[in-house]
């Protein structure tokens, strides 16, 4: 009987400390004190997005993406957690972007400002439906150009090795002024030419100058 009740005190010892520790590690809800409050932003896609991600308010942590839902016009519903305040004015903007190069989406808003260049802008009516921007992953978007243009980029890579072969065998015009020195001993000469004409027009100007001068006082 006492090895039973033992029993009984573990699981139920265990079972709290479980409790506990999803609530304070996974969800950190108790002992938190800060006040929530939702709002809604309205995307064109979220590619990337996943519910717990950051919301950075002027590079500020704010809160977190709550729930995320597809809606019958195919645009994605985002509801968002925040625990700091902030006024959001009519020229906000709200971007889904990744937060480092090494990827994963995260929710930068600017709220706005009051007055820009002379133009006053006043506060939203409410934090439901706001239009949010979605930036791609740069990284998605490059390998997609490669996939579609996956031919394009083979014979262009074909056709750089091919050139690059009948350089190395001196085949063509190109080849050859590469692969021999009459192009820089050409254009040695012209420089040495262009210097020559460059010191005779320096040995020139008195004399032309003196010319100038007689003339002018006829």
């Amino acid at each position: 009987m006492i090895k039973f009740s033992e029993l009984i005190v573990g699981i139920v010892f265990f079972s709290a400390m479980t409790v506990l520790g999803y609530y304070t590690i996974i969800r950190g809800e108790i002992f938190d004190n800060k006040e929530f409050y939702y709002a809604t932003a309205i995307f064109e896609d979220v590619e990337g997005l996943s519910i717990g991600a950051k919301i950075l308010v002027n590079g500020v942590e704010s809160g977190t993406v709550s729930t995320i839902e597809l809606m019958h016009d195919s645009k994605v519903l985002v509801r968002m957690r925040f625990f700091r305040v902030f006024t959001l004015y009519e020229n906000y903007k709200i971007t889904l972007k990744n937060q480092s190069a090494l990827g994963g989406r995260v929710i930068v808003i600017n709220p706005g400002t009051r007055e820009i260049d002379g133009q006053v802008s006043y506060t939203v009516a409410g934090m439901d439906n706001l239009t949010g921007k979605t930036i791609g992953d740069p990284l998605t978007k490059l390998s997609e150009v490669i996939d579609e243009n996956r031919e394009e980029i083979k014979d262009t890579i074909k056709n750089i090795n091919e050139f690059s072969k009948k350089i190395n065998k001196g085949d063509g015009t190109i080849a050859k002024l590469v692969n021999t020195d009459s192009l820089h001993k050409e254009t040695e000469g012209l420089l040495k030419e262009l210097r020559d004409t460059v010191e005779d027009a320096r040995e020139q100007a008195p004399v032309t100058s003196f010319i100038r001068a007689a003339l002018t006082a006829f």
